[in-house]
């Protein structure tokens, strides 16, 4: 029942982001999507004996979240918030802030940059770097890594869309170094493989298993990482 409250909670906030956005005559207006949702899912939202790991993202994230799970079983609780909102756009800032609500996290992986083609990608960073305030605010003490967001099946008439993936990359690179966050490249593991692909954006389970592999041993090295700093400092 947490995760229901947490979803009613992060839409009810985006449509009030969304009503006030609209009413202002001095603001941009918002770029819709055909169908939009938001998934929100705390497992084990009881148990504090292990670390707590957010994957945030897309359906991108949606699709690699169950292996990373399985991966990362015994090592921590992998929490999920996907979303088709991208970073600027006001209801992805209300959800956001919904996750936020009621736990923290030790890793947080953040995966979002294949939305919102609608706005610039001066309007991209301005947004991915209101999210990464917000997470360095609710979440202090957490380590954030960044993913470089995967590119378009080379194939597919959304190719053309590929060149602003790889300019939105290199402001999350830009943005990584200035907010000390990780960096975790899923853009080369599946760049010039087509036959990855299942349509111009996901993935068939094979290249699933191939990010999943390598987002649970980035989040993994640095759990232990943190583990290691922790008894240290003891």
């Amino acid at each position: 029942m947490k995760s229901y409250t947490i979803i009613l909670l992060a839409l009810a906030a985006a449509g009030c982001a969304m009503s006030q956005h609209s009413g202002s005559k001095k603001t941009r207006s918002v770029e819709r999507e055909h169908t939009e949702w938001c998934d929100i899912w705390i497992p084990h939202i009881l148990q504090t004996d292990k670390p707590r790991i957010l994957l945030a993202g897309d359906s991108i994230t949606s699709q690699y979240y169950a292996s990373v799970c399985r991966l990362l079983e015994g090592k921590g609780y992998c929490a999920r918030f996907a979303t088709s909102a991208s970073v600027a756009e006001p209801a992805f800032h209300a959800q956001l802030e919904a996750v936020f609500s009621q736990n923290q996290y030790a890793v947080i992986h953040f995966n979002n940059g294949l939305h919102g083609f609608g706005y610039t990608e001066e309007e991209y960073r301005a947004g991915y770097e209101r999210a990464l305030r917000t997470v360095r605010k609710q979440s202090p003490s957490s380590t954030v890594v960044l993913a470089l967001s995967t590119p378009l099946n080379p194939e597919s008439p959304e190719n053309h869309l590929n060149p602003r993936i790889a300019e939105r990359n290199r402001i999350v690179r830009e943005l990584a170094k200035a907010y000390g966050a990780e960096i975790n490249d899923l853009h080369t593991i599946s760049k010039g493989h087509p036959e990855h692909y299942s349509d111009a954006y996901h993935f068939q389970a094979e290249a699933i298993e191939l990010q999943s592999r390598q987002v649970a041993g980035t989040v993994e090295a640095l759990l232990c990482a943190a583990h290691r700093n922790s008894l240290d400092a003891e």
